[in-house]
């Protein structure tokens, strides 16, 4: 199934509507609570598996491209943004 979630979501509308589900679902969300607000994220860590990004065999990767994003206290790997 990898290769037909990565095929799905690797144009710009699929990257779109995977931001605005990761977005609007509470991916980024701190107080993720309630019963249906945990099945939700569940559901997106589980697309994002199928995408083959979150998984154990490309933590080293992913926790790196981490630190490649602009955060917003503005630094960039680690470091302050000039």
């Amino acid at each position: 199934m990898i290769p037909a979630y990565r095929t799905c979501f690797n144009t710009e509308a699929g990257k779109s509507v995977l931001a605005h589900m990761l977005a609007n679902g509470g991916y980024f969300d701190d107080d993720v609570s309630t019963p249906e607000d945990v099945a939700i994220v569940n559901f997106l860590k589980r697309i994002l598996k199928n995408i083959g990004v979150c998984n154990i065999e490309t933590v080293d990767s992913y926790v790196q491209n981490l630190f490649n994003l602009p955060t917003n206290f503005g630094e960039q790997d680690g470091k302050e943004e000039s």
